[in-house]
């Protein structure tokens, strides 16, 4: 007897997304989560103080309310709690000087921030405007088509018609750039380029990784047009949703039980074995959100596996760590910058292009960096219901640190265990931010650290606390992602698939992967 027709291993939204599309079409659907909370990297928490929720790890879902689940589900997932916050302004970049520039969805109040820089900048971010809106609507699409695949080649004769063979190798040549190369190319100002840098290295792009413009070309406008979109409440409310709206079509989400091996029968992936000997059996298929070297050294007997197949998913890379630190505060930041830089969603803090390259340099080297880039979250700025009445959180991602470090760049921090290390590092953040807010520990309450270490523990498929589970080089990513030739979600062995950040179009709150796999299986 079969338990479902199609058993998903992990609930992260790639995970849900798909087993909501298969089942929104009557197909039931199983879905095994290892942690004791549905969401992988979107989950939310009281982590620091009672009635302080901070997003754990990931925050902005510009990309979710762009997808094609959402358009599906939209009226049941608000049903089911899900809502949004958006932010006007949605990010900026600080300075030593006590300088800033924002970006705004105001269009008046943003040229005139790259125009205090240089008025030659500000006509040059009109003109990139000017180029993401025509290229646009030719390129977004090919992000939610399955990679290759005779939708994306129509999608992409539709490019070369509609922009004409000139425009259309200009588009290449810019987003193949580096994201040093493409703010150099746009821009003058110091820090104009600045301002840009950061979009890349959010992934694991340093400025001199060429494919790297592609971030900081497509993110900014988007965010200019749309604002900057996180999840009411918390993020842990659409995954709560997306559950609620599963279990009201039949489907079904176990949280607290981890999957301990795929079993296959007759060359087929017939169900699961749970990690307390419980077995459980698709009639359909099993779709795991988990990256390839997991499926092959933890879930899968490799003898079910070519060995070329083998060798290519242990041999897929992940990309430098990141570590997450969460402040609850009496009241909001007071930025040398202004206030006004206290109501941006992020404020980035490289400070400069050439402070990001050294941090990513250290990083890949394994050393600790003396001063590595900041993404401040300011969540509560456009959703108080985060925190008590007066009161705020602060979301600070810090990008990019070694997952097993063997050096400090400044000879401080004694090398050992993340657990002895990360509270030391958390302090030398903290000591950098309060450089450009000078208020913060007047304001600080209560502070609680992930390090990578904490961040994999988490989350398997954050190795190493890679945050995108897996580098985005462009050797890596595109129709080589996870790698060439086994881009569309299935693996060797019949009814095996394989979804997640770790799979095209890569990491975000996209649901792509998931989408499109449910959309191919239900052909």
């Amino acid at each position: 007897m079969n338990d479902a027709d199609y058993i998903v291993i992990g609930a992260g939204h790639n995970g849900l997304a798909c087993a909501l599309k298969l089942a929104k079409a009557g197909k039931k659907v199983l879905v095994l989560e290892q942690a004791d909370q549905a969401g992988g990297a979107a989950k939310s928490g009281q982590i620091t103080r009672p009635g302080f929720v901070h997003d754990l790890y990931a925050t902005n879902i510009g990309l979710f309310v762009g997808s094609q689940i959402y358009q599906e589900c939209k009226q049941d997932l608000h049903r089911n709690g899900f809502d949004i916050a958006v932010s006007d302004q949605p990010f900026s970049s600080v300075f030593p000087d006590g300088d800033g520039i924002g970006v705004y969805k105001d269009e008046q109040r943003t040229i005139e921030q790259f125009e205090r820089q240089s008025p030659k900048d500000a006509e040059a971010w009109k003109e990139l405007l000017k180029v993401f809106n025509e290229t646009s609507p030719y390129f977004l699409p090919l992000l939610q088509q399955p990679m290759p695949s005779l939708q994306a080649v129509k999608s992409l004769y539709g490019m070369v018609r509609g922009l004409g063979y000139r425009k259309l190798m200009e588009l290449g040549d810019l987003i193949l750039k580096s994201p040093r190369q493409f703010a150099e190319h746009w821009f003058e100002s110091e820090k104009v380029q600045a301002l840009f840098i950061p979009w890349a290295f959010h992934l694991d792009f340093g400025p001199d990784v060429s494919g790297g413009a592609q971030f900081p070309f497509v993110e900014p406008p988007l965010d200019h047009m749309n604002g900057m979109a996180i999840v009411k409440g918390g993020i842990s409310n659409l995954i709560d949703s997306m559950v609620k709206t599963l279990e009201e079509l039949g489907g079904k989400v176990m949280v607290s039980h981890a999957v301990d091996k795929v079993l296959v029968q007759n060359n087929k992936a017939a169900g699961v074995q749970l990690a307390n000997g419980q077995q459980l059996y698709a009639a359909s298929g099993v779709i795991a959100n988990v990256t390839p070297t997991q499926l092959v050294t933890k879930l899968l007997d490799p003898i079910h596996l070519p060995s070329t197949y083998v060798q290519k998913s242990k041999s897929f890379r992940f990309g430098p760590g990141t570590m997450m630190v969460h402040l609850a505060l009496d009241g909001p930041l007071q930025w040398r910058a202004g206030e006004d830089f206290s109501k941006f969603a992020y404020v980035h803090i490289g400070p400069y292009v050439h402070n990001v390259s050294q941090t990513y340099t250290d990083a890949i080297n394994g050393i600790l960096p003396a001063s590595p880039m900041l993404v401040v979250g300011q969540q509560t700025a456009f959703d108080p219901s985060r925190a008590p009445e007066g009161k705020h959180t602060l979301w600070i991602q810090v990008r990019a640190l070694p997952s097993k470090p063997k050096g400090d760049s400044l000879n401080e921090i004694a090398i050992g265990s993340w657990s002895d290390m990360k509270e030391p590092y958390a302090e030398r953040v903290l000591k950098k931010l309060e450089e450009y807010a000078p208020n913060l520990r007047q304001v600080l309450l209560d502070r609680t650290v992930y390090s990578p270490e904490d961040l994999e523990k988490a989350n398997p498929n954050l190795v190493g606390g890679d945050s995108v589970a897996g580098s985005h080089h462009l050797d890596q990513n595109f129709l080589f992602r996870p790698f060439p030739g086994w881009s569309r979600y299935k693996t060797p062995l019949n009814g095996l698939y394989i979804v997640g950040a770790s799979t095209w179009p890569g990491g975000g709150l996209n649901a792509t992967s998931g989408y499109l796999l449910a959309e191919e299986l239900l052909r």
